[in-house]
This record gives structure tokens, C-alpha cells and sequence, in this order.
């Protein structure tokens, strides 16, 4: 069963605990609160290797979206570039069993 990622992203920004941004991105991770990260394609490569490995240590999933910072924005119903999500509960979604079952 493969999920549509796009959907899933809707789900958790309606009804899912979730926050926005690079810095608390890398803030909730370094802390191990968040229970999934999704990166926009364009995520500034440096931040992007910071979160990769404060993930890494948390064994915090990490899900890169196909599309640029803007488009995940779009998708989230915000009017903004946004290049991180950090997500702590996925509400609705079933985001966070697909990736447990790959």
C-alpha cells in the first residue's frame, strides 16, 4: 500500500500537533520530542544535515517531500516558505504507520 504523501501532510496539518520551521524543527529534535520530520526538497543543505543528524541520534524518521519549501507552505494552508515540519502527534494520519511497516 503506498500512502499519498500530499494527503498525509494535509491530514496532519489539520489535525495533527505539529510545528513549523527550521530552527524549532531542529530545536524539537535535538530535544527527541517530534516523532517525524518532513523536509521540503529546497531545505538549505547545511540545516538539513544538522536535522539529519540530531534525527539520526533520536531514530526520528525523516520524510523529504518532493516539492519546494513554498509548495509544502501551500499544502499546509500557509502563506509562506516552509522548509521543515516538525510533526509530535500526526493526528488522523497514517503517516507514521507506513513508515513502520517499510
Amino acid at each position: 500500500m503506498s500512502i499519498d504523501l500530499n494527503r498525509e501532510i494535509q491530514i496532519i496539518a489539520r489535525t495533527g500537533k505539529r510545528d513549523y520551521g527550521i530552527n524549532r524543527t531542529i530545536k524539537a529534535t535535538k530535544l527527541g520530542r517530534a516523532q517525524l520530520i518532513i523536509l521540503a526538497k529546497n531545505c538549505p543543505t547545511e540545516k538539513k544535515s544538522q536535522i539529519e543528524y540530531y534525527a539520526k541520534l533520536a531514530n526520528i524518521p525523516i520524510v523529504e517531500f518532493s516539492g519546494s519549501g513554498y509548495d509544502l507552505g501551500a499544502l499546509c494552508g500557509r502563506g509562506h516558505v516552509v522548509s521543515a515540519i516538525s510533526v509530535y502527534d500526526p493526528g488522523d494520519s497514517k503517516i507514521l504507520r507506513s513508515l513502520k511497516k517499510k
